[in-house]
């Protein structure tokens, strides 16, 4: 009688190259090894088994349709097998991992996958496994951050993205391991991206941003510091656009920020992190030089730059 493990953890965690050392330990002793994984796990070569740090070993692949059990029977026929390893377990259906519980009344079975997806909801299969495994053990890495990574984030063009089909394969190009923290702080910059988008056309129509004013005298002395008032549609994307900046803009953006510079500025071959840090100069600026953002508004300029940040995350040319 085997047992049934689950070993989890989050993307970069080396849980394939974790499956593969263990295949190797087993047949170091010399075992007969059964190496599975799901047909729909593209990413790399077809009936191989292949992590990003090199290691790499023959698999056979099964379809979602497919009976574990039967092609564990027939493999044991040719060959007494000793161990069944399944990578990316998460991928199999509630019935497949069943079927896998039911090969533990000869060997043991190691399943290695994620718990959860890119929505932080479990998988199918990883649900099942958590219900029904003898042995639930997490294969730790850390996030950015420090922390431990738990959540699986996925990104379009830089952005987190929680939509689409549950199950989007992909690798380091578009997922990333992070801790809760992070994965929240990013969601909510998904967010406030969304509204800055929302203020595009609205920006566009102010050909009054606001209106100059002059503080009055007080006492004997005569204050005057023009200042702008801005509309309710500038202080909403200002306000949106907050949670976005960058703080320290000027180590990105190298150029005095005013009309006359930043009017004739070529922004098309413009990266996100640039745009961004180009839009935090000029709101940093304003303080200084009031009228600026009022200045770039009424010219189109500001909008021009919002355009070319969509076109960036759109991925779409200019």
């Amino acid at each position: 009688m085997g047992k049934l493990y689950f070993k989890y953890g989050a993307m970069g965690s080396s849980k394939t190259a974790s499956a593969l050392m263990c295949r190797f330990n087993y047949m170091q002793k010399g075992m007969k090894v059964l190496l599975l994984k799901p047909q729909i796990d593209t990413r790399f070569k077809a009936n191989e088994v292949v992590s990003r740090i090199g290691l790499s070993a023959p698999c056979i692949t099964f379809a979602d349709s497919e009976n574990l059990l039967d092609l564990f029977e027939e493999q044991n026929d040719n060959e007494a097998l000793d161990i069944v390893i399944v990578d990316e377990c998460q991928f199999c259906t509630k019935q497949q991992i069943e079927q896998l519980r039911a090969i533990t009344d000869k060997v043991s079975v190691l399943c290695y996958g994620l718990m959860t997806n890119y929505k932080g909801e479990l998988f199918e299969g990883s649900k099942r496994l958590v219900e029904i495994c003898d042995s639930l053990s997490e294969i730790k890495s850390v996030c950015e951050c420090g922390r431990k990574a738990t959540m699986n984030a996925k990104f379009v063009k830089g952005i987190i993205s929680v939509e689409g089909k549950e199950i989007d394969i992909g690798a380091d190009e578009k997922y990333k391991g992070m801790c809760y923290p992070c994965f929240k702080r990013e969601q909510q910059k998904a967010k406030v991206y969304n509204k800055i988008l929302s203020h595009i056309k609205n920006i566009k129509a102010c050909k009054d941003a606001g209106t100059w004013s002059t503080d009055t005298a007080a006492g004997n002395i005569v204050i005057d510091k023009p200042y702008v008032i801005y509309d309710d549609e500038v202080k909403s994307f200002v306000r949106d656009f907050r949670e976005f900046e960058i703080k320290k803009p000027e180590t990105i953006v190298d150029i005095n920020a005013t009309v006359e510079t930043l009017a004739p500025l070529c922004v098309c071959d413009k990266n996100f992190e640039y745009m961004i840090a180009l839009i935090s100069l000029v709101l940093k600026e304003e303080k200084n030089k009031p009228g600026l953002l009022k200045a770039l508004i009424e010219t189109d300029i500001l909008t021009n730059w919002l355009k070319r940040i969509k076109k960036i995350v759109d991925n779409l040319d200019d």
